[in-house]
This record gives structure tokens, C-alpha cells and sequence, in this order.
């Protein structure tokens, strides 16, 4: 999740290293490492990007976009069919699991050299939505209903 610091307006990506304020991901801050001031983060809502036509993928979309293959309440998601980069400044860093409703069904996060599948049970979902982040290249989502 993105933060801004509403007093200096420092952003802070906590799935990704800030070289400059050296901050280890995934770390939590309540504090700005620029203005030294606490409490003044506010979260940052990120645009998803959703493939308008599958068939017709530029290779930005087509590096991030999701592949779903599922067999009968298993889930596994890629990202696309080729391997994305998981560099330390440049990989997938996390990937969600969201009920029809929006809601957050599941959470899985990704450091550099990890493997990137994951298998989520959707047994229980009519229709699900997964989002995967990167951490150059934002959040990317596709959607399905199981009819």
C-alpha cells in the first residue's frame, strides 16, 4: 500500500526498498523518514488496470496481466505465461484474492527470487477477482464468473 506523508508529501510503498530512507519492504512506519512527523500517512488508492480485449494485449499488459487455471474449487494464478522479473527492484510483490462483493479473500506477498504461483480455494465463490501488483508497473486485474 502506498502512503503520503500530508505534512512533507513523502510517498511510501511498503512492497517496495527505499534506497534513499533505507527502508526494507514490507516494513511498517508510522513515523516520515523525511519530515520526522508521526501519524501524518494517509493511504494512496492505486488505479487497477483491467485488459480492455484479451486478445489484443499490448506487452505491458501482457507481462502483468493474470492467468487463471482452475480445477474445480483450486485456483492458481500466474503472472501471463512467460515468468515476470522478480528482481529486488522490479517483480510481482504481491497478488489478491477478491470476492464478487470487493471484498479480500486472500493475500499472498512476494520477495525477490520467490516463485510466483499461488493457489487460492474458491469453492465457496460464484465469481472472484484477482489483482497482482508490481512494483514498477502498478496493479493489474481480471475478473471471472463461474456460471
Amino acid at each position: 500500500m502506498k502512503k503520503l506523508c500530508t505534512t512533507c508529501n513523502y510517498i511510501y510503498d511498503e512492497s517496495t526498498w527505499d534506497k534513499e530512507e533505507n527502508i526494507d519492504i514490507w516494513t511498517k512506519i508510522d513515523k516520515c523518514p523525511v519530515c520526522k512527523e508521526y501519524d501524518t500517512f494517509q493511504g494512496i488508492e492505486e488505479e487497477i488496470n483491467y485488459a480492455e480485449d484479451e486478445d489484443n494485449l499490448n506487452m505491458l499488459e501482457i507481462e502483468h496481466f493474470p492467468i487463471f487455471n482452475f480445477d474445480r474449487s483450486i485456483l492458481e494464478v500466474r503472472a501471463w505465461r512467460e515468468p515476470h522479473p522478480m528482481w529486488a527492484e522490479h517483480r510481482v510483490c504481491s497478488i489478491w484474492l477478491y470476492d464478487e462483493y470487493g471484498d479480500l479473500i486472500e493475500e499472498s506477498f512476494y520477495a525477490e527470487d520467490d516463485e510466483l504461483v499461488m493457489k487460492f480455494d474458491i469453492s465457496d465463490l460464484d465469481s472472484w477477482e484477482v489483482r497482482i501488483k508490481c512494483t514498477i508497473h502498478w496493479i493489474w486485474g481480471r475478473k471471472f464468473e463461474n456460471n
